[in-house]
């Protein structure tokens, strides 16, 4: 079973990190956000990591050991 980890766009621009119900922060850059939430991912392995656009589009980001 594989943990789902979240990045989510808000209204405001910022991106989210979230895992279930618990957010653990924004950023301004997308690119924080994914680093951030890889680097929670890869501690809780098997994960993978969701980008959520406000476009929704969606993209998954399988995190490697």
């Amino acid at each position: 079973m594989a943990w789902y980890f979240h990045v989510i766009e808000r209204d405001d621009h910022r991106w989210l990190c979230r895992h279930g119900r618990r957010v653990f922060d924004t950023h301004l850059l997308l690119a924080d956000a994914i680093a951030h939430i890889t680097d929670l991912a890869a501690a809780n392995e098997p994960a993978e990591v969701v980008v959520h656009p406000l476009d929704d589009g969606v993209e998954c980001l399988h995190v490697q050991p």
